[in-house]
């Protein structure tokens, strides 16, 4: 597999040896927290991405009727081992996943590292900035919990997070910031997760582009996630952008977008500060990657 030229590695790219030394010591409790909101069939999802479908491959029962495995036929295998596998059909896009810089174009069909649709796209998806080049990500990581600072369950449908309510959070959780770190907004939507029907009329809270601006231009976050499908407010405050905060994070800054992270249990907890581990899938030409991130306080 090529190795990623440096235009191609966004802000994560910054993160050294001394950042990652740092970020596990922050992980003084040894308690480990999955972010993973697991992925199954009926799953709540955006309507832009493929549905998530399953289905068995291979099955005992079939491989005893079909006899087209010679390994488990009766000569070979007197012991009656059989097996089953399955088929997955999905997009990167699904449950808990990370965008990768290429998921996002401006109007001239251009992503992050001046990367152009018509030149650099195949068959088989990107060829650059896809998902094989994002790095294993290891950082600190802050939860702002907003839903909990607004002393309510989850936040109502497109409710949009300012600047000023985020530093509010922080302030009041007595949260400091750090540069190259992931910050995690919590607005309380999973906690109607996995009811598709609830979720999606939940759907839609998020930092604004100014909220955004603050915690990546001000404050050196590399990676910025939520709980929520799409990491911003939708619908958004600006006519003329459906997804400011995604254009300017990925495609502006290279700063990748963590989706749909379960953040329930450190929010539960009052967890605001941790070791994050987020392991992308090395997929060429995948526009995001399906991942289990978890949090070690």
């Amino acid at each position: 597999m090529r190795a990623p030229e440096p235009r191609e590695i966004g802000r994560v790219g910054d993160i050294g040896p001394t950042d990652v030394l740092d970020a596990l010591g922050a992980a003084g409790q040894g308690r480990v927290y999955d972010l993973d909101a697991g992925r199954f069939v009926g799953m709540p999802q955006w309507d832009g991405h493929p549905t998530f479908t399953l289905t068995p491959y291979r099955t005992p029962q079939g491989i005893k009727r079909a006899q087209d495995i010679p390994l488990f036929g009766e000569q070979q295998n007197a012991a009656g081992v059989s097996m089953l596998t399955e088929l997955m059909i999905t997009g990167m896009h699904t449950g808990t996943h990370l965008d990768a810089l290429c998921h996002i174009t401006d109007a001239d069909d251009t992503w992050f590292g001046g990367f152009h649709a018509a030149e650099h796209s195949s068959d088989f998806g990107p060829t650059r900035a896809d998902a094989a080049s994002i790095p294993p990500i290891v950082l600190r990581g802050v939860l702002l919990d907003a839903a909990g600072y607004f002393d309510v369950p989850l936040l109502e449908q497109g409710r949009g997070l300012s600047r000023a309510d985020l530093e509010a959070v922080a302030a009041a959780q007595g949260t400091t910031i750090p540069p190259r770190s992931c910050v995690l907004v919590r607005t309380g939507l999973m906690s109607v997760w996995p009811d598709p029907a609830r979720y999606g009329a939940a759907d839609g809270a998020g930092p604004d582009l100014e909220a955004a601006r603050w915690l990546i231009d001000d404050l050196g976050c590399v990676v910025l996630g939520s709980d929520t499908s799409t990491v911003e407010q939708v619908p958004s405050a600006d006519p003329q952008n459906p997804h400011p905060v995604h254009e300017f994070a990925l495609r502006q800054r290279g700063v990748h977008l963590l989706e749909n992270a379960f953040l329930e249990d450190l929010a539960r907890d009052g967890v605001d500060e941790f070791t994050l581990i987020c392991l992308p899938l090395k997929i060429a030409g995948a526009t995001g990657s399906m991942v289990r991130p978890i949090a070690i306080a």
